[in-house]
């Protein structure tokens, strides 16, 4: 069974995602974060090591017993980490946010929880250190080798180890008092298709991530006609 975790905030790419024979699981605003559009996105909530291990954040009993009853019976390591957030502000709410890019995780690890730490060395992946702490929401993620970002901190830490396309800030809402990530406004449906969270076609570097993308093999799809909005992705299990 494909599952996909993603906000329970936006019903219409909840719709697109069962389209697609996905069975989604539907994150809730952490501890009640209703006011904190962050609260329930599931890169901040979700972290998956390829498969290996999810990270899921102490505390969080709806979704951690949820993944936990999915998973128990396989190879899939389950890990809670050793911190809860106590208010989902900056840079506390991103100690799950990482980009794992093939071989590689980026983020800010000052930030990052031990748990994650931890895993990462336990599974022996290259850690890339970047100022932004939003590392996963900032990375758009095409394949084991490749990434688009509008974050410079990360194309350049990147540069020599994959291909990155570097795109324009903004173009991408969250909320009315700020702007969203190109990570958080895509995810890989699968291989070969990474799928948006609104209306690619309308960002201003559509063409280039267009070609960038089929360069590696990869398709891109709208899931609807509206504006691009950061979701906080999908995590694909």
């Amino acid at each position: 069974m494909k599952r996909a975790v993603i906000s329970g905030k936006f019903p219409e790419f909840i719709t697109a995602l069962e389209h697609f024979d996905y069975e989604v699981i539907k994150v809730q605003p952490y501890k009640n974060n209703f006011d904190n559009p962050e609260s329930s996105h599931a890169d901040m909530q979700v972290l998956n090591l390829d498969n290996k291990s999810i990270i899921l954040l102490k505390n969080n009993d709806y979704l951690n017993n949820k993944i936990t009853g999915f998973y128990q019976d396989t190879s899939i390591e389950i890990i809670i980490t050793d911190n809860d957030i106590d208010k989902f502000i900056y840079p506390e709410c991103v100690k799950l946010n990482i980009a794992i890019v093939g071989d590689y995780a980026i983020g800010n690890f000052k930030y990052s929880d031990n748990t994650v730490i931890n895993a990462l060395e336990t599974y022996h992946y290259k850690c890339i250190n970047v100022k932004q702490g939003y590392a996963k929401c900032s990375i758009s993620i095409i394949s084991d080798n490749a990434i688009i970002t509008s974050d410079t901190s990360i194309f350049r830490a990147v540069q020599g180890k994959f291909d990155c396309l570097k795109i324009s800030e903004g173009h991408i809402s969250l909320c009315e008092k700020y702007g969203g990530f190109i990570g958080g406004a895509s995810f890989l449906l699968d291989k070969s298709t990474l799928a948006f969270t609104g209306d690619i076609t309308a960002h201003p570097d559509y063409i280039n991530i267009k070609s960038f993308c089929r360069n590696h093999g990869v398709n891109v799809l709208s899931l609807s006609k509206s504006p691009l909005c950061d979701v906080g992705g999908a995590v694909i299990i």
